[in-house]
This record gives structure tokens, C-alpha cells and sequence, in this order.
């Protein structure tokens, strides 16, 4: 007993000691100015697990948003997010990852340029003049909200982008990330998400979501139904018919093999993933 409590032990200073060097980290990032995202691989996608792990990015359609005001939202425990702002969905998560991939090369803080046409392309969307002006609703979207993220280590509050400007003769956008956001990226609390596999299931809202989510998790523990009915954030009133398309969706999820098996018994839900190699930086 006694070699297990010292093994414990053990475990908890080493604990403390990361979360230290994290603490001295970061305020060294923020007394030098220069404050970088983790470099992750091209085809993948830095995301904060407190994203993949609430109902921040609903499984929606856009119709169906609703505006909120400091809402909690649901969320895996560990994490805590009051939302304040129209509901966001897979769409705009898509394209928030899309501004986090060009901002990773420089740091937060400092413009990020981009034109709308080039952006539709990188993300597959069609470059047609609605898609432009569903872009720049996306971005004032992700501008105007507000949300306080509290994680078991730290506190982020403020929106997704701080401002920017756009020049509507060209296209060409300027926006700002703030520098803060680096919090959420610390002590490895994110996910490179397989960016292939995203495009894989466009439009598909509520496979992207469990996509999300179980990649955030390399042995996803049993969840109920009612537990991914409110992270999905689903506005479906019939239990029966969310549980009929969540089935759909962990069909494609496996199809595409992500998903090796899943099963729903007793309104357990359990899944197993394909073995990959172990996304960079991924925290699980």
C-alpha cells in the first residue's frame, strides 16, 4: 500500500510540475509579445477540447439558430461555457479553423490576411456570390458573440475574432485573433482534427459533431443518448427520431472508418475507433 500511495504521489508532483512550467510559459509568451499556435500538421486542424467537448458548435442548420444570452451551455464535465450571442454550428466552426490554420504561422494578435474567394476554396465551398456573404455573416458571427470558457486549469472570456476590416473591391479581409486564445491551446487541451475526414461529411452536421467530439477521445468511454442529445445541442423534440439519425451518423462515421463498430444498447451508446497514429499535440 505504501509503494502505491508514493506512486501516487509521485504522479500528483509531476502533475504540478507541468502545470508550473505551463504557468512560467505562458507568461513568458506574453512578456516577449510573441505569442505562436502550436504548428500542427497540414491536413489536420488545432481545436480546443473545450470546443470538441460542449455544445459551443452545434449539430444544427443554420434556420434553426437561436440567439443566447450567458447561456451555459452543455458541456463535458471539466469544462464550464456561458454563451452570449446567435448559436453557432459545424459551418462556422469549419470556417473558424480555416482562419486558426492561416493565423498559426504568425502570431496572435497581428493581422491575418486572406480573400473571401481564396478562403470558400480552402474549406470546398462553392465561391458564388451568397457563399461570400454567408462568409461575412459567418465572421461577424464568430466577432459579435461572447463566451467564458472555464477549463480545470484556466479561464478564457472574449469573442472568436476580434475585428478586422474588409475591402469590398477586392475581397481581401484583415482580421484579428486575440492573443488570450493561446490559453486554450495549453497543457495539450486540444485535438488536431483530421481536416480530410471533415470534408468527408459536409453537410452532414451531426456526424461532423460526434467527429468532433470522439476524436477529442483515443478510447471514447460509453456515453448515453440523452448525453449526446445536449452535446449536439439537437433541437429534434423526439427522442426516437434523434436516436434513428444519430444511428445514420455513426454510420457514417464508419463508412468512412473513423468508427471501427459502435453500438446502442440501453441507450448506452459505445464506440470504438480505427487505430491511427496518435494525432500531434492531441490531448485525449
Amino acid at each position: 500500500m505504501e509503494s502505491i500511495g508514493n506512486a501516487l504521489q509521485g504522479l500528483k508532483d509531476r502533475m504540478e510540475a507541468n502545470k508550473e512550467i505551463s504557468r512560467k510559459r505562458e507568461e513568458e509568451y506574453f512578456a516577449t509579445g510573441f505569442i505562436q499556435l502550436p504548428l500542427w500538421q497540414s491536413d489536420k486542424r488545432g481545436t480546443p477540447n473545450s470546443f470538441l467537448r460542449s455544445a459551443l458548435f452545434a449539430a444544427i442548420q443554420s434556420k434553426d439558430r437561436i440567439y443566447l444570452d450567458r447561456h451555459i451551455l452543455f458541456s463535458q464535465k471539466g469544462n464550464k461555457i456561458i454563451y452570449t450571442g446567435q448559436q453557432l454550428n459545424q459551418e462556422d466552426l469549419t470556417i473558424w479553423l480555416a482562419l486558426v490554420e492561416i493565423m498559426k504561422e504568425q502570431p496572435l494578435g497581428t493581422e491575418c490576411t486572406f480573400t473571401s474567394y481564396g478562403l470558400l476554396k480552402r474549406i470546398g465551398f462553392q465561391t458564388g456570390g451568397e457563399q461570400h456573404d454567408l462568409l461575412h455573416e459567418t465572421i461577424i458571427r464568430l466577432n459579435a458573440c461572447v463566451l467564458e470558457i472555464d477549463t480545470e486549469t484556466k479561464t478564457y472570456f472574449g469573442s472568436l475574432i476580434e475585428g478586422g476590416e474588409r475591402d469590398k473591391k477586392t475581397g481581401e479581409y484583415k482580421i484579428i485573433i486575440r492573443r488570450e486564445l493561446i490559453k486554450l491551446f495549453q497543457d495539450n487541451d486540444w485535438t488536431a482534427l483530421d481536416w480530410n475526414t471533415r470534408a468527408l461529411l459536409k453537410r452532414k452536421p451531426l456526424a461532423l459533431k460526434l467527429h468532433g467530439y470522439y476524436s477529442s477521445h483515443e478510447k471514447p468511454l460509453p456515453v448515453s443518448v440523452d448525453f449526446l442529445f445536449k452535446l449536439t445541442s439537437s433541437n429534434n423534440k423526439q427522442k426516437a427520431d434523434f436516436k434513428r439519425k444519430l444511428k445514420t451518423a455513426l454510420e457514417d462515421l464508419t463508412k468512412i472508418d473513423f468508427l471501427k463498430s459502435y453500438s446502442i444498447e440501453e441507450d448506452m451508446v459505445s464506440v470504438e475507433r480505427v487505430k491511427k497514429q496518435k494525432s500531434i499535440g492531441s490531448s485525449n
